[in-house]
């Protein structure tokens, strides 16, 4: 087998030395310092930067995944404020396109699993999906549409912050990047903003569009190697890196650290495990129960 197909093997197979994540994302994380320097300030912008220390003028970010998703419809204007009202500091969401492209909030790519709707978002217009019930199914809760991304921002207080993670990956005709950095500008910096994505060709695009909005790499454990070990982090110079909670360890807080990219964590499972992330100083926690979490960042 040529190198290229056995690197090619590599990449497509996740199971590959995930002993070796660990370090390749370390590795990542310095190659990602030393293009900034070498790129000075045309790696972020001025004004990127500066959204991004804002962001974090207050210490830590308690951001509420999906809003509260552990008590309340996931996506759905009532579990945005249902997080606000825990304590978190703002929400994670998600967004795609409805068949109108109208940027829409929404995790799956089809209606089925949280709302009385079926087959995919693009098959219904924004409208359509506002009238159909993303609520009923969850325990406890009545009917909640499924909003518009315009209009989860106009619920927001000033100065939430909201992580606008973007579905993808998307073609390039379907123009997902500009419609949600449309929306985005529209309400930013009254309301504070980080943008992420799973994919980087999405990031590249949005920092391409608005760079003044600070972006974040996503990262899972049982993604393709390459979306694993966030190794497309020195071509993306991101602001930060979003990863699960299984993946931090005190040496990739430390790195990041050292590299000034900061780390805001996902899967987060329980207060316990918030507690030991904080401990490792990372930037910022993505929870689904915000109560339970919520008294450690009162200061």
């Amino acid at each position: 087998m040529s190198l290229a197909r056995t690197l090619l093997h590599a990449a497509l197979d996740t199971r590959w030395s995930t002993s070796l994540d660990p370090l390749l994302r370390r590795a990542a994380v310095a190659a990602t310092a030393a293009r900034a320097k070498a790129m000075g300030s045309s790696a972020r912008g001025a004004s990127s930067r500066a959204a991004l220390d804002a962001l974090y003028a207050r210490g830590p970010l308690l951001l509420g995944h999906r809003g509260a998703k552990a008590r309340a419809p996931e996506n759905t204007l009532g579990a945005f404020r249902a997080a606000l009202d825990d304590g978190a500091h703002g929400v994670e969401l998600d967004t795609t396109l409805s068949g109108d492209s109208v940027p829409i909030v929404l995790h799956d790519d089809t209606l089925d699993r949280t709302t009385n709707g079926r087959g995919k978002p693009t098959d219904h217009d924004a409208d359509d999906l506002a009238a159909l019930d993303a609520g009923s199914w969850f325990p406890g809760w009545g009917k909640e549409p499924v909003p518009r991304l315009d209009e989860m921002f106009r619920a927001m207080p000033d100065g939430a912050v909201v992580n606008v993670e973007i579905k993808g990956p998307s073609p390039a005709f379907v123009s997902l990047e500009r419609r949600v950095v449309d929306v985005i500008r529209a309400h930013w910096p009254r309301v504070q903003v980080i943008v992420s994505s799973f994919h980087p060709a999405q990031l590249l695009e949005v920092r391409r569009l608005a760079p003044e909005l600070p972006i974040g790499l996503l990262f899972a454990d049982d993604a393709l190697l390459p979306l694993r070990t966030a190794w497309t982090a020195p071509l993306l110079v991101p602001d930060a890196l979003h990863p699960p909670a299984s993946a931090v360890t005190p040496s990739l807080v430390h790195a990041c650290r050292r590299a000034g990219i900061r780390l805001n964590v996902w899967a987060v499972r329980d207060e316990h495990e918030a507690a030991r992330l904080l401990a490792f100083g990372v930037d910022g926690l993505i929870v689904d129960d915000v109560a339970s979490c919520a008294p450690l960042f009162e200061r």
